[in-house]
């Protein structure tokens, strides 16, 4: 009786051991390994390669100036977890920022199309977290993100907010060589012909171009834009930083 008691103890911890083994392989496999530069891990196809491009290269000049890493992370679903427990994990396997500084932000957006959850998170590396309280990193999802997401406009919920997060960390380093203009919700509401004049005016430039340049200019912008990726050697890795020091969520 005690042989097969203790058989029995060990079958079961044998079973709990190999439970937990494959819950934390789960849970570790839920973040996906990033592709290309850190800084752009669109993996639902929010941006377009133009947009990706543009957010490449200014990450890559963050860096460059201040070793902070801004990224994006874009997902189907949270894999089970909650939207904070998702963004630390992806903060550390992604490990933004240097690993001196711990200077790094990650903004997460799960769409949910299968499964509902629809969050947004602003996740904020230790050494950045006096340049992103909580209070603010609330704020500018409020005001720069969650607006654009809730009209459809996923693509610029992430280029508006990617902007204002990388003016804060070049403020807080004191760079101002390449700030850049962030235009809250509110604002494009204003201007609903906007769009429409800076079409025409595009329109007019290729026109001119056809006419007294062959077309030149127009085929040296379409062989930049279609260049993809940020310039460089190769691919950008985060730092070294690791975890997140605070930050922000909402449910959209």
């Amino acid at each position: 009786m005690m042989k097969k008691a203790a058989f029995k103890w060990i079958a079961a911890i044998v079973i709990f051991l190999q439970f937990f083994s494959f819950s934390v392989q789960a849970t570790t496999d839920v973040v996906p390994d990033p592709v290309g530069d850190i800084y752009i891990q669109d993996f639902v196809g929010l941006l377009s390669s133009e947009q990706k491009f543009q957010l490449n290269e200014l990450g890559r000049k963050l860096e460059d100036a201040t070793t902070a890493q801004v990224a994006v992370l874009t997902v189907d679903s949270l894999g089970g977890l909650t939207i904070e427990e998702f963004s630390n994990q992806a903060f550390r396997k992604y490990a933004l920022g240097s690993e001196e500084n711990n200077n790094g932000v990650l903004l997460v957006i799960s769409t949910g199309s299968q499964t509902g959850d629809r969050y947004v998170r602003i996740e904020v590396g230790y050494g950045l977290e006096g340049a992103l309280p909580d209070g603010k990193v609330g704020r500018i999802l409020d005001e720069y993100t969650i607006p654009y997401l809730a009209e459809g406009q996923a693509d610029e919920a992430i280029i508006q907010t990617y902007k204002v997060l990388y003016n804060e960390v070049a403020s807080e380093y004191n760079w101002d060589g390449e700030a850049v203009k962030a235009t809250p919700y509110a604002e494009t509401e204003s201007s609903p012909w906007s769009a429409y004049i800076v079409g025409i005016i595009a329109v007019i430039i290729i026109i001119l171009d056809m006419l007294f340049f062959g077309g030149t200019l127009t085929r040296m912008l379409l062989f930049m834009l279609a260049r993809g990726g940020g310039g460089g050697s190769g691919p950008r890795s985060g730092g070294g930083g690791s975890s997140g020091g605070g930050g922000a969520s909402r449910k959209w």
